[in-house]
């Protein structure tokens, strides 16, 4: 049984979840209106708690912005350092980019893959693209309409890569990228797919780069990533090595560290289903929780001395395609489809007060 159809068994099995967990007081809605500034769409999911305002969530995506999730709050309580206007989501890194087909770097912009070399080249842009792939900034995200239930709420918009699309050239893999938002109760989820529509196989990485904001005293923040393995790196890239991290390493996130005592920008491998990473904001009592399915194994923890930190789910590793090449198949989990094939996965934000 290929590994697609056991994760869409496992999104079955989830929506059952959904139906059982929605909350009767729980009201969902969405609506999409237009950006003054830029003319983009402005999609907003809501769950309305009836009974409990501060467990009321929202959500905001452009799809023009590169699809970009770029508000969730619970309460009112702003999560995600996003935007001033929706025209910077274009030039700098906020909300939630999309990574794909090359999450965090590629060495100088160039990769091999099974014989061809690849330069991602970005039309109107004179240097090669080397971080965190080609469609976080691009407006070309086709969408349906949102929709509302009793349940959920939900937003799905797709990128093509196909003989139209002048970015072909920086990735010349035909294929469709489906991203969909879903607003539970509880959380939010955010699925892809992916569809080799080529002629030969594909290689791929996808993750989400949330940046989260310091909310309340920042030695009150805490993070835990229990992951066993992090990546040997020079410069930023990753020479294939994975350090095993125990309870002493200088990586260890295998319990809860405060964000005031951490300067990383480090990958950590070997994340499952079961190894959630887990934000607690203790000044408000709140708590972020981050779980994915099982193509996810590699997370990014950034925590750089300013107001906001990342934790970014990834399927594969920083340059996967070239440590992939050098045949770490393991430690790049670089993802193939041939011809025809497609795979997908989710990654949920799930909140709550403690």
């Amino acid at each position: 049984m290929s590994r697609y159809f056991l994760l869409a068994g496992f999104f079955v099995f989830l929506s059952m979840i959904d139906k059982a967990s929605a909350a009767d007081d729980t009201v969902f809605s969405c609506s999409i209106t237009k950006d003054t500034e830029t003319g983009w769409n402005c999609v907003t999911l809501k769950a309305e708690n009836k009974t409990d305002p501060r467990k009321s969530l929202s959500v905001k995506i452009t799809p023009e912005g590169g699809n970009n999730l770029y508000s969730f709050t619970i309460g009112g309580t702003e999560l995600l350092r996003g935007p001033e206007k929706l025209s910077q989501l274009s030039k700098q890194f906020l909300g939630t980019p999309i990574l794909f087909p090359t999450p965090n770097r590629v060495r100088d912009g160039i990769y091999v893959f099974l014989g061809d070399t690849v330069k991602q080249s970005v039309p109107g842009q004179d240097k090669l693209r080397t971080i965190h792939g080609l469609v976080w900034d691009d407006p070309s995200w086709k969408f349906e309409p949102p929709s509302a239930g009793k349940n959920s709420a939900s937003f799905k918009a797709r990128y093509v890569f196909d003989r139209n699309n002048p970015r072909l050239a920086g990735y010349p893999f035909p294929n469709t990228l489906t991203v969909q938002y879903t607003l539970l109760a509880d959380r939010v989820r955010i699925s892809y797919e992916v569809e080799n529509q080529g002629t030969k196989p594909l290689g791929f990485g996808f993750a989400l780069h949330p940046f989260w904001n310091v909310i309340g005293a920042k030695d009150r923040i805490t993070i835990k990533a229990p992951l066993p393995y992090h990546m040997d790196a020079e410069k930023m890239m990753p020479s294939g090595k994975l350090d095993t991290i125990t309870k002493d390493s200088k990586w260890s996130l295998l319990t809860p560290k405060a964000v005031s005592g951490l300067r990383l920008d480090d990958v950590y491998f070997g994340s499952t289903p079961k190894r959630e990473v887990v934000t607690m904001f203790e000044s408000i009592g709140l708590e972020l929780r981050q779980r994915a399915t099982a193509d996810f194994t590699h997370v990014v923890v950034y925590t750089p001395d300013t107001n906001f930190f990342c934790l970014e789910n990834q399927t594969s590793s920083t340059d996967a395609h070239n440590l992939y090449s050098k045949g770490l198949k393991k430690e790049s989990h670089l993802q193939i489809l041939k011809p025809g094939q497609k795979t997908g996965g989710e990654v949920e934000y799930i909140v709550g007060w403690k």
